[in-house]
């Protein structure tokens, strides 16, 4: 990839296409909470009541090493 583009290290990668990203040893996670407090904030939606995750807090992705691969070139 070095040969195609010019790349450099910037440190810890916080911020990456609106999401915000917290690395840690063992596991990563994604937010968009600036992302949604900046929307909330331009259509004056501020003092909005939040809700519920309708997803449960309790369950555990994890790999799936039977799967078949994925083409990624097909999500780019």
């Amino acid at each position: 990839m070095h040969d195609e583009f010019e790349m450099s290290m910037m440190g810890e990668l916080n911020f990456f296409l609106g999401l915000q990203i917290k690395q840690m040893e063992d596991r990563i996670f994604f937010n968009q909470s600036k992302y949604v407090k900046e929307m909330l904030k331009k259509f004056r939606l501020e003092d909005s009541k939040p809700t519920k995750t309708p997803m449960s807090m309790e369950i555990k992705l994890t790999k799936d090493d039977e799967a078949d691969s994925v083409d990624s070139s097909k999500y780019r």
